[in-house]
């Protein structure tokens, strides 16, 4: 892993977690947690069994520009994306295997931040867990973002095996993901592009067909 806010918050889930499959929400402690708490989240199960934010730190919600309380995790990606996110959340909490996501942000001016999300699961009662408690971190060196965050783009994901990793170094590497057609990429000379369906929209210019 490579923040200090996701190394810290998967050590302390650790800690609590003991001997049981995951630790139940009562043994967070938030004051244990508080110099990453602004980059933490929890998730709940909606009614339409689509996890949603039951709390959101609030840089979290200041580099999207919006509360995200009670909104959907996998509206924070790409549409193309969101039935897989959706899936790795609801995986997490089955199987109660932690997950690593290497995500980029894009912003209004269609610039990316790379960055890492990790999903921890938690029981709210008993052993079975229903809740997730994440962290989201950009990655070291990355410039300040000019305008908040639209979307974000799934690049790889890393489950993690708890009983065989207590520490995230040397876990397995991450597996890439089909790359969004809304992924955005360097095309040199300054500009961006943004691939939507078949077409490349370039910044500051005028779509161009690809076919």
């Amino acid at each position: 892993m490579q923040t200090k806010a996701i190394t810290a918050l998967y050590d302390y889930w650790t800690r609590r977690r003991g001997e049981r499959s995951v630790p139940l929400r009562s043994a967070i402690e938030p004051a244990d947690i508080a110099p990453i708490l602004p980059d933490v989240f929890i998730l709940e199960h909606g009614r339409l069994h689509d996890p949603r934010f039951r709390l959101a730190g609030t840089r979290l919600c200041a580099q999207f520009g919006r509360e995200l309380k009670a909104t959907a995790f996998d509206a924070l990606f790409a549409p193309d994306q969101r039935t897989r996110i959706a899936r790795i959340t609801e995986n997490v909490m089955a199987h109660a295997a932690p997950a690593v996501m290497q995500v980029a942000l894009v912003d209004g001016r269609l610039e990316t931040t790379e960055a890492e999300i990790v999903l921890l699961p938690l029981a709210s009662k008993g052993k079975v867990a229903d809740r997730i408690i994440g962290a989201f971190a950009p990655l070291p060196g990355q410039r300040q973002p000019l305008s908040a965050f639209r979307y974000a783009t799934l690049g790889a994901l890393s489950v993690i095996d708890p009983n065989r990793a207590r520490s995230l170094k040397g876990n397995r590497p991450a597996v890439p993901m089909p790359t969004s057609v809304m992924a955005v990429r360097p095309i040199g000379l300054g500009q961006t592009v943004n691939r939507v369906l078949h077409l490349r929209i370039f910044e500051g210019g005028r779509p161009a067909d690809d076919a």
